[in-house]
């Protein structure tokens, strides 16, 4: 084997050598400035919603709208009905305790009527005369 440098020979083909210029440092840092503006132009572009995005929160709020007056329409409608309810259960009471105080009044008569029919009955017997007894013999009249 001799130390023959083949690169030195002309007589063998060339061998291709690794190339020394800058064009894929260039290639790289173009797609790098490329990707940068990209981005800079996403991150800074305005973002205004399209029609139909619009139309879609306008639809939404008025939804919110509609819930929040149906909401404040039931609690005004469970709030009258509170009312009314009680209401109807302060008449009601009202009424039971009239008709308590009745009761109890007529109870009251009927147990004095009672008291006095028992008097009346007392007295009657009292001052009835006996008729077990044969009346007593009348004198006779000259």
């Amino acid at each position: 084997m001799s130390n023959h440098d083949p690169d030195l020979d002309p007589a063998l083909p060339q061998s291709r050598r690794a190339s020394s210029s800058n064009v894929g440092w260039l290639a790289a840092a173009a797609v790098a400035v490329v990707a940068i503006v990209a981005v800079a132009f996403i991150a800074t572009r305005s973002n205004q919603p399209s029609p139909d995005q619009q139309a879609a929160a306008v639809q939404t709020q008025v939804a919110g709208a509609q819930t929040v007056q149906a909401a404040q329409d039931a609690t005004v409608a469970a709030q009258t009905a509170a009312q009314s309810a009680a209401q109807t259960q302060q008449t009601l009471a009202s009424q039971a305790a009239q008709d308590r105080a009745q009761a109890a009044a007529a109870a009251a008569d009927h147990q004095a009527a009672a008291a006095s029919a028992d008097r009346a009955a007392r007295d009657a017997s009292a001052t009835a005369p006996d008729t077990s007894q044969p009346p007593p013999a009348q004198p006779s009249q000259p």
